[in-house]
């Protein structure tokens, strides 16, 4: 049995699969976003640690104690400064937070992105961990003094199992716009410009690299054997793409979580023009030989969630009552057909095909007869849209025909949402016999790296199993497809406004 543990921005999961990808057990505990100022996002290290350590307690019950291996799937670009006991200085910067658009300006106004994103496969983005770290360099210079190691959430979570490293997998590391993309090291050009000593960072390893067994108090806490391997495991959406078999190009993972992201798999190295000007990133596969891209909606579910928040506020309670989805109940309730009303979900800005984290969210289109219901309907179409951009900046971009996307994430709950976004997107989605693709694409990557399986070929082909497929209407692809050219005018438009907005209430 291997465990797979998922470290999300919202929440902490584990799930355990055997050798066939059958699911055995899971968990999941809620973590709460703090905010500090306007634009900051963070997470407090000891509560998200315990979190961690009650899901992994719970899915060890529940088999036993019979677990092989765990290895994690973690989001990218979060960084928490440690000292060599393990102890946080500070709280865990988020991938969405905008404290660091200084940063940001700075690569902008002094650097060629061209030559940088050569080097390290990143275009230019207030999100990446290097600035972060440049962050707490300038603006909490005794917490960066005494900081041992800048840790990604990866290399905090296994240190803090093993008690060995840090490291960190090439995957997460291709996320902190600091790993070389010729070779699996620390760019020092980079490092030099943003004055970080490679001391002061993890060591850069592969996904399946087994770390070591977990500390003997840990073990108290979680239950785990003495025999049970940590594996180092990788980025959540690379880990995602692993757990729903997107290894070959023409296929595509899109991930429905706190982000919206697409993962496709890339012929090799690849740096053109076309890929910088869409935002698209280049950097390493978990699975050691191959190279990903990643388009990102850094809103997606943060949007829905917010939504959610302010307008279903006594529903949710009801749900919660009756122990139902919240997110089922709003999807399944809303409009039956394509809305004319739009959203703009930038509520913390955009990642691609434009880096803009200065956008703002919007709705438009609305009249007094409007409902709650057409409303839920605006804001499913307009994720799906968003998504719909990526898409076709994935294509032209790399130059490949998505055949298939393998569908991941909260969204894949509801049959609903699933066939809007096969409308949108006038292809047909895969969904999987496990909800939990990210997880068990850890799992994956500790079954490969316990050696049980030869590679990840043969561990995807066992473990991996589709589920159904959900296949455009043609009417409604036509539909969309008017409402499309739309919303793809939104944006530009509202930019100038947006940015006004932004530049009066941003806290730089």
């Amino acid at each position: 049995m291997f465990c797979g543990i998922d470290l999300g921005t919202s929440g902490v999961k584990a799930a355990v699969f055997d050798t066939h990808g059958k699911q055995l057990a899971f968990a999941r505990r809620e973590v709460d976003l703090v905010h500090p100022r306007t634009g900051w996002s963070e997470l407090e290290p000891e509560n998200y640690l315990n979190k961690v350590y009650e899901v992994i307690q719970e899915v060890s019950e529940q088999c036993s104690g019979a677990i092989r291996s765990v290895a994690v799937s973690s989001q990218a670009q979060a960084v928490v400064p440690i000292d060599k006991d393990g102890k946080a200085l500070y709280n865990i910067i988020v991938t969405m937070d905008n404290r660091t658009l200084r940063q940001y300006q700075f690569w902008q106004e002094n650097y060629d992105e061209w030559e940088l994103y050569q080097r390290t496969g990143n275009s230019f983005a207030s999100i990446y961990t290097v600035n972060k770290i440049m962050w707490h360099k300038e603006y909490m210079p005794e917490v960066y003094e005494n900081t041992w190691k800048f840790c990604c959430v990866q290399d905090y979570v296994v240190f803090m199992l093993t008690g060995r490293g840090p490291f960190i997998d090439y995957s997460m590391a291709g996320r902190t716009m600091m790993l070389s993309l010729e070779k699996p090291e620390w760019d020092e050009r980079i490092l030099k410009i943003a004055e970080i000593p490679n001391e002061k960072l993890s060591q850069p390893v592969r996904a399946s690299t087994i770390v070591g067994t977990v500390k003997q108090n840990i073990r108290a806490l979680t239950g785990l054997r003495n025999d049970c391997q940590v594996v180092l495991g990788g980025h959540d959406q690379a880990c995602g793409a692993i757990g729903s078999g997107v290894l070959r190009q023409g296929q595509l993972m899109d991930a429905c979580g706190t982000v919206d992201a697409m993962v496709s798999v890339l012929p090799g190295v690849t740096i053109d023009q076309a890929m910088l000007k869409n935002k698209l990133p280049c950097y390493r596969h978990v699975d050691g030989s191959s190279y990903i891209t990643m388009a990102i909606n850094t809103n997606g579910g943060l949007f829905l969630k917010w939504y959610k928040n302010t307008f279903f506020n006594e529903e949710s309670q009801l749900c919660s009552k009756q122990n139902c989805d919240i997110y089922t109940h709003m999807i399944e309730g809303c409009a039956n057909t394509p809305a004319d009303i739009y959203v703009l979900p930038h509520l913390e800005g955009v990642g691609t095909p434009v880096n803009d984290p200065l956008s703002l969210g919007a709705i438009i289109g609305l009249r007094v007869s409007h409902t709650k219901k057409d409303i839920t309907r605006a804001v499913l179409d307009s994720l799906g849209y968003e998504m719909k951009l990526n898409l076709i900046a994935i294509e032209q971009s790399t130059g490949q025909k998505i055949e298939e996307i393998r569908m991941i994430g909260g969204g894949v709950k509801t049959p609903k949402w699933l066939q809007i976004k096969a409308d949108i997107f006038n292809r047909t989605i895969t969904t999987l016999q496990t909800q939990e693709a990210a997880a068990l694409g850890a799992a994956i990557i500790g079954a490969v790296g316990t050696g049980y399986f030869r590679g990840f070929e043969h561990a995807v082909s066992d473990m991996v199993q589709t589920a159904g497929t959900y296949i455009p209407d043609p009417n409604m692809a036509q539909k969309y497809e008017v409402r499309f050219s739309e919303y793809k005018t939104i944006y530009p438009e509202l930019t100038n406004i947006n940015h006004a907005i932004s530049d009066r209430t941003s806290l730089l």
